[in-house]
């Protein structure tokens, strides 16, 4: 916790300049996704790269880890909108697809950390925090359960106790500015 809030200390530190030629639609664009946050277009994108940079740079760091953690975020229910969220969406839809699973244990507990965020970080509804409760108990039974030929998780076959909304999950997204 003290290394991450050292790491954060880090980027405010603003002794650098950097000038970067972009169109003006998306200019525009960034200008008032800044005014929706009510920050000035400086502040808006120094956030931005920090976010993705302490993304990748803690990810970088923690070889044991198949995919990077968020290691602060700057506002409250500001968790869908990180990279690990992206990441555990694409996992998500991925599951609906191929529900047997054949990664390590290691991106398991990873991905299942990433639920536990959504259902302590998100800004969603109850019931949709309640379809990631599903998920987490099928994560659970999976890492306990011996392995197996054709071992595969269950929150994405239709009909099942521990089906996934994902219904549910796309009209939230879509309803969010």
């Amino acid at each position: 916790m003290f290394c991450c809030f050292l790491q954060s200390l880090k980027l405010l530190r603003m002794d650098t300049k950097i000038n970067l030629r972009i169109d003006e639609y998306l200019k525009e664009t960034i200008e008032e996704y800044a005014l929706d946050e009510g920050k000035n277009l400086s502040e808006y994108i120094r956030d931005v790269l920090s976010d993705h940079v302490g993304i990748h740079k803690n990810y970088e760091e923690n070889e044991n880890c198949s995919i990077p953690s968020v290691y602060y975020f700057d506002r409250k229910n500001d968790y869908e909108k990180s990279y690990e969220f992206t990441y555990l969406l694409t996992w998500l839809f991925c599951k609906y697809m191929f529900p047997v699973d054949t990664n390590s244990k290691n991106l398991i507990s990873a991905l299942k950390r990433s639920v536990e965020l959504v259902i302590s970080e998100s800004s969603f509804s109850q019931e949709l925090k309640m379809e990631f409760v599903k998920v987490l108990n099928d994560i659970n039974r999976f890492l306990v359960e011996s392995d197996y030929e054709g071992k595969q998780f269950y929150f994405s076959v239709y009909n099942h106790q521990y089906s996934f909304n994902y219904q549910m999950l796309m009209n939230e997204i879509w309803s969010k500015k």
